[in-house]
């Protein structure tokens, strides 16, 4: 019974570091992203969607923490996501209105998923790979989460209707290849983002770490 307890207390150490990190945040975030990021347009729309609400989230967080107590801090924190939600999907819809109507429900949804991943995360995260900085971390993880969004628009867009920088190669369309091109192959890509953003902290863990060993 104790060797199971030690067990479970141990994957629920790993569980608690690792959405705490960059990775799980682009990861958990981008997801319902994936959909309808079907060209660079609608991917850079929907990533700085998820790129703002992120960042929104860790600077909201800290402050309605200040003003609330223990009991209202989650439903205040969530009602302000909530408006913070609304207002990006209003501003998509002002700039661009086409756009926003390619996106659909998935804009807002993409943006309360973002919040929510962004405040599991950043009650306590790691500080890397910006050391000692939590908001750097946000930081972080909100362009890689802009940037695998416009990249998985940018590769649906070209490998599913063949055209690149206004040029149409229907060869790409027809190759294998276009598997990539479909909502399911872009987890594919978003797996190599994953994995992308994880050497780089991992990199810079081992840098801070060899750094404290020298002292």
């Amino acid at each position: 019974m104790a060797l199971n307890q030690n067990v479970i207390r141990e994957q629920d150490e790993r569980i608690a570091d690792f959405v705490r990190t960059p990775t799980f945040v682009v990861t958990a975030a981008a997801l319902p992203g994936l959909f309808v990021a079907t060209s660079v347009v609608n991917g850079a729309a929907i990533g700085i969607a998820t790129a703002v609400a992120i960042l929104a989230m860790a600077l909201i967080a800290p402050v309605t923490r200040r003003f609330t107590g223990a009991f209202s801090y989650l439903p205040v924190t969530l009602l302000a996501g909530a408006m913070v939600s609304v207002l990006v999907s209003f501003a998509v819809r002002v700039v661009e209105p086409a756009v926003h109507e390619a996106l659909g429900i998935y804009l807002p949804l993409t943006c309360v998923n973002a919040m929510a991943v962004a405040f599991v995360a950043r009650e306590g995260f790691s500080a890397q790979p910006a050391s000692k900085s939590s908001l750097g971390t946000v930081a972080f993880a909100a362009v890689c989460a802009f940037a695998t969004l416009t990249f998985v628009g940018f590769i649906n867009g070209m490998l599913s209707t063949g055209e690149v920088f206004g040029l149409t190669m229907p060869e790409l369309a027809a190759s294998p290849l276009s598997i990539f091109g479909k909502p399911a192959g872009s987890l594919l890509v978003l797996a190599l983002v994953a994995t992308f953003v994880q050497s780089i902290c991992d990199a810079r863990a081992k840098s801070a770490a060899a750094k404290e060993g020298e002292r």
